[in-house]
């Protein structure tokens, strides 16, 4: 709703309440309708009996108008009064009907009186935008050089630590954080002396008010000069007297412990509030018994001092960076014990589940990525760019990061794992995979559909884009002239000019032959997007030159926007983008199509150069570049170039108009393409003059549009272009240790590998209970002298047999069986006895034990049930993986917040609760012991903490039975075969979550560990195993068996295939051998073995593989 609406709504709700409230009166006075005092019970009789004149009527009506004004009254005076008070109203008993109109009234109001932030932008139909776009917040710092590259990775900028800004830039005085129940109109009254006055708030904090002027706690507001009784934003309140009070409603959604946070600044003051308000009667006559249920209404007195013991000094000398569990437990559930005595939580059951986060375990070495990391940690910068209209942005860095994911995971060595994303980075990629849901695959398909289908027919033409408006469910072309003949399933409007297509329609595109086709529109780029869902592109190429005027941030911000999406978009080819004078943050981010330089005459003269080959080209082959394109003819002189330019560079430049004008001239599209951002008027020198403003409105009037014009500030094309370029490295690092805590977790890694470390130890070490076991005539534990080769390992044979017979190398051998001996198996076994028992529980369908799937698609087996009208079981599925991953437990914000990550406030929402309740009931109780096996997290054993207890998880058993198995040596090949069949599917296989909703499995993106490439390299590492072990035994149909295994899995790697390679080559198949080499190639795009990885290389070239499918 614009400003001018919303004004126009106040001023009818205050006449109607002033035509109500007074004119009613006024009306009935003149109209001599005035009681003059109550009637008889003889004169109602006798006026009844009499003759009826129209008096009757006229006193029942007039009786009837003021018991309505007397209602209607009242009910506004309770409802203003309430205002005031920034409560609710109390329910009148009878008027519901009149408050919730005097209600209404009274809020249009308020809300159209108040001074409103900008316009948004609409649609090209006129319709306004619900509210203003959201501004960008200035950069909190200024961006350092890091440590330079390393092992080909780049180095990684950071901000300066948030402390040490306050410090150096202090805030003013007049400032308040926002916090809970907080409302203009209390903040105008209570520190300006008159409520009246919240507009000069509104007015003074035009970015951090929302739409409707909603205030979200944490939010810092500047007040008038005036404002008295203010604690600086960020300054800690004096001490407050010992005695002091304040008096708390609760409202839906409170805990004890946010309360007493609220009001002290401390939730642990929980205790304190307790006790001051323990035994207390509430309305309703409902008694305080339960500091863990309080009830909406309630009111409670909070005691102001802290009360609490001082917090431990930091210690001055640096500590050790080991990675920890989970801090200290602050629960939204208190927790009953004094905040003063040290607590510590009492061992977990033995369970089957890993942790994630929090291992305390050393890691066995730095990733390549981060060796010289920096110390300072990037902000955790909230990603505006990717929301609203920045989907495709997201979709698209998406898509890219999971295209290099797969090239690291077909680089990474058995036994190693990829290089994740560093901590300081995270934050962009939780972003990406919670928004990043734009189906930008269907718009590069959309768009090469129109090639695949017209290249076929004779004389037909590709439209002449200019533009095109995508929604969720349709693409629309925007021509620059009629065409009405569009190849099926393609509509076209009446005039010709525009083509659609629903995203239900089939599409005539086949991805076999994506490479026979040019891409014909790779210049569209979105600019920006409407309130509706409506997101604008613009053909850069075929408008030509293009100026940006108005707000020089907000230019810049859209110019890197482009720049950013243009990078990988996957509608475009032998594109080059020049950046000049600006975004040298983004040149990283793909250095084969950008580029940046602050020499804008070079630049220039490579777009001019450009423009006369391309000029010539069409002149000799007598084509223009769409045709070309369709046709194939000389297709790579249309390779496209865009040159943006900041608004300082262009202006020094002689070489810049003449450009300009050139392009001008062009009558159809020439593939080069400048967007000029500048501070003058330039409509003469260019095509298409856009304007934007400092709210980012953008106006595009040869559209007629109206848009939130798309944004990237510095700060995030720095962390998204340094996350893209980090991923792009394919160096592997060893995998850590194991992240649980169980006596087996000594044993293994995060993959379930036998540590060779602690072998080695044991070894060297036998305790006295393994010599003690020992029998007679037998080597005692560590007096064994393995050799170098795998006579000790699960894989006895001589080393030459495998290489001779498997896809695999030496270094393989020795990093996925490692030599051992008797007294490792001894201890390994020791440390695990109830595995079998646990497998065997697996497998009992009457086993009441719960059992999650990961190792697929994620599934939960309990005896509970969930809520029959509403099980929502995804959700709750995904809840149950979350946990189920820390058996440590995590406290219920941490919980809040990994579950809801795009909900700021969930924390200390009834939701939480409520979810964990719905979960408890599922998973059901121990027969033995009736406890749950979800605790409560007031129990002495929870801690404070949500934790499962005793679930089963195939994860967990297939790492188990790995360590068992390699401890086991020749005999563990069993276990090993028995892991590979607890696999169904890729881990963590889940739906494509809804697009608002919580959850997605974004907590999987965590700095300790990643699940899922940890859970990924382990049933490749095992399979390749297995399928070596069978391949020198001569078994190559299990060999293929345990490849295809792999394959199931989602692998993307070259083990499996090569390993199928083998398989069908030891079987005479020497087609299907073939086949899948050529598969290994084409993943590579690789015509010769230097295209490949070196052990891919080295395998098809000792196997003679690559001359054969040649």
């Amino acid at each position: 709703m614009t400003s001018a609406v919303r004004l126009l709504r106040a001023a009818g709700a205050l006449t109607v309440l002033v035509a109500v409230s007074a004119g009613v009166p006024v009306l009935l006075t003149a109209l001599h309708l005035v009681p003059h005092g109550l009637p008889s019970l003889d004169e109602v009789g006798a006026m009844l009996k009499a003759r009826d004149d129209g008096q009757l009527v006229q006193v029942v009506l007039a009786a009837g108008a003021w018991v309505c004004w007397a209602l209607f009254t009242a009910s506004t005076v309770a409802e203003v009064v309430a205002l005031i008070r920034a409560r609710p109203a109390t329910a009148l008993p009878g008027l519901g009907i009149f408050q919730q109109a005097a209600a209404a009234l009274l809020a249009a109001v308020v809300v159209g009186m108040t001074v409103a932030p900008a316009v948004a932008g609409t649609s090209v139909s006129g319709t306004a935008a619900t509210h203003p776009p959201l501004p960008i917040a200035a950069l909190p710092g200024v961006l350092s050089e890091t440590a330079g590259p390393h092992l080909g990775a780049p180095g990684i900028q950071t901000v300066p630590d948030s402390s040490a800004h306050e410090e150096s830039v202090p805030l003013p005085s007049n400032t308040y954080e926002v916090r809970r129940r907080d409302t203009l109109w209390a903040l105008a009254e209570r520190y300006l002396g008159n409520p009246l006055r919240y507009p000069e708030i509104v007015k003074l904090n035009p970015t951090a008010i929302g739409a409707d002027n909603k205030i979200v706690a944490g939010t810092v507001l500047v007040l008038p000069s005036d404002a008295t009784g203010l604690t600086p934003a960020g300054a800690s309140p004096g001490p407050a007297a010992p005695s002091a009070v304040e008096e708390v409603t609760v409202e839906p959604g409170d805990t004890l412990w946010g309360i007493a946070e609220e009001v002290t600044g401390d939730g642990q003051n929980w205790r304190q509030a307790w006790e001051a308000n323990r035994g207390r009667t509430e309305p309703g006559g409902e008694v305080f018994t339960d500091p863990s249920l309080i009830q909406p209404g309630w009111a409670l007195s909070i005691p102001t001092s802290d009360g609490g013991p001082a917090p431990d000094p930091v210690p001055s000398t640096p500590q050790p960076t080991v990675p920890g569990p989970d801090p200290a437990p602050t629960p939204s559930e208190p927790t009953g014990s004094d905040p003063s005595e040290s607590t510590t939580a009492s061992p977990a059951p033995a369970t089957t589940a890993p942790t994630s986060p929090g291992s305390t375990a050393p890691s066995a070495g730095p990733s390549p990525t981060q060796v010289g990391a920096p110390t300072a940690a990037t902000s955790d910068v909230p990603m505006v760019a990717y929301t609203g209209g920045g989907v495709l942005l997201a979709g698209i860095s998406l898509m890219a990061l999971m295209r290099y994911r797969r090239r690291q995971l077909r680089q990474r060595r058995p036994g190693r794992l990829i290089s994740p994303t560093p901590s300081e980075l995270l934050h962009v990629e939780r972003a990406l995979q919670s928004v990043g849901s734009a189906d930008v695959t269907w718009l590069d398909q959309a768009l090469r559909s129109l090639v695949q289908v017209l290249a076929k027919v004779e004389g037909a033409r590709l439209p002449d884009v200019l533009a095109a408006c995508m929604t969720d469910d349709v693409l629309t072309l925007v021509l620059t002239g009629p065409a009405p003949h569009a190849p099926e399933p393609w509509t076209v409007n009446e005039a010709g000019t525009r083509w659609s297509i629903r995203r239900g329609d089939p599409l005539t595109y086949d991805e076999r032959r994506r490479a026979h086709f040019f891409a014909p529109f790779p210049t569209l780029a979105s600019v920006g997007s409407t309130a509706e869902g409506e997101h604008w592109l613009l053909d850069l190429e075929r408008i030509a030159a293009t100026s940006l005027t108005g707000d020089v941030d907000r230019s810049l911000d859209l110019l890197r926007f482009l720049a950013a999406e243009l990078a990988h978009n996957t509608w475009s080819e032998m594109l080059q983008v020049t950046l000049v004078g600006f975004g040298e943050e983004l040149a990283q981010i793909n250095p084969d199509r950008l580029t940046y330089s602050e020499d804008v005459d070079k630049a220039i003269a490579a777009a001019t150069g450009q423009l006369e080959s391309v000029t010539g080209a069409m002149r000799f082959a007598d084509t223009d570049v769409l045709a070309g394109r369709l046709h194939d003819i000389a297709a790579d002189a249309w390779a496209p170039h865009v040159l943006l330019i900041a608004p300082a560079a262009g202006e020094t430049s002689a070489e810049l108009e003449p450009l300009l004008t050139a392009l001008k001239r062009q009558s159809s599209r020439s593939a080069v393409a400048v967007v000029l951002a500048t501070d003058s008027d330039r409509a003469d020198d260019v095509r298409w003059q856009l304007s934007i403003d400092d709210a980012g409105v953008l106006r595009i009037p040869a559209l007629d549009l109206e848009l939130r014009a798309q944004q990237l500030s510095a700060e995030e094309a720095t962390s998204l272009a340094q996350m893209l370029a980090l991923a792009a490295v394919t160096e592997d690092r060893p995998i850590p240790a194991a992240h649980g805590h169980q006596p087996w977790d000594q044993h293994a890694d995060a993959c379930g590998g036998l540590r060779v470390d602690v072998a080695n130890a044991s070894r060297l070490q036998p305790s006295e209970r393994d010599l003690a076991d020992v029998a007679d005539g037998e080597p005692a534990p560590g007096l064994a002298d393995p050799s170098a080769g795998t006579a000790n390992s699960v894989l006895p044979l001589p080393m030459q047999s495998y290489l001779d017979h498997a896809a695999t190398t030496e270094l393989d051998l020795r990093a996925l069986a490692p030599a051992t001996d008797d007294g490792v198996r001894r201890q390994v076994e020791r440390a695990d006895p109830d595995l079998d028992g646990d497998l065997s529980d697996w497998a009992d369908p009457s086993s009441p034990r719960p059992k999650l799937t990961l190792l697929g698609p994620v599934r939960v087996r309990a005896q509970g049930s969930l809520p029959e009208r509403n099980p929502r079981r995804q959700f709750y599925t995904e809840i149950v993986a979350y946990l189920a991953t820390r058996p440590d437990g995590v406290i219920s914000e941490r919980y809040a917040t990994a579950i809801w990550p795009d909900e700021p406030d969930v924390v200390g929402k009834t939701k939480v609760r409520q979810s964990i309740s719905v979960v408890r009931a599922w998973l059901g109780t121990e027969p033995a012991t009736g406890a749950d096996y979800l605790p409560s997290g007031l129990t002495a054993a929870a801690a404070g903490r949500y934790r499962i207890d005793n679930i089963l998880i195939d994860a967990e058993l297939f790492r188990r039975l790995r360590v068992r198995g390699l401890a086991r040596r020749a005999e563990g090949i069993a276990d090993l075969s028995a892991a590979l069949d607890l696999v169904s599917g890729r881990p963590f296989d889940v739906p494509a979550p809804r697009r608002g909703a919580a959850g997605g499995y974004s907590w999987l993106v965590d700095e300790s560990s990643r699940l899922d490439h940890e859970y990924a390299a382990m049933i490749v590492d095992v399979a390749h195993t297995v399928a070596t072990h069978h391949l020198a035994a001569g078994e190559p149909g299990l060999a293929a068996a345990a490849a295809q295994v792999a394959l199931r899995a989602g692998s993307f790697e070259d083990v499996p295939l090569l390993d199928l390679v083998a398989a069908c080559d030891a079987q005479g198949n020497r087609a299907a051998a073939d086949a899948y080499v050529a598969r290994i190639l084409a993943n590579h795009d690789a015509e010769v073995e230097e295209d490949l990885p070196p052990r891919t290389a080295e395998i098809l070239y000792r196997r003679q593989w690559t001359d054969r499918a040649g």
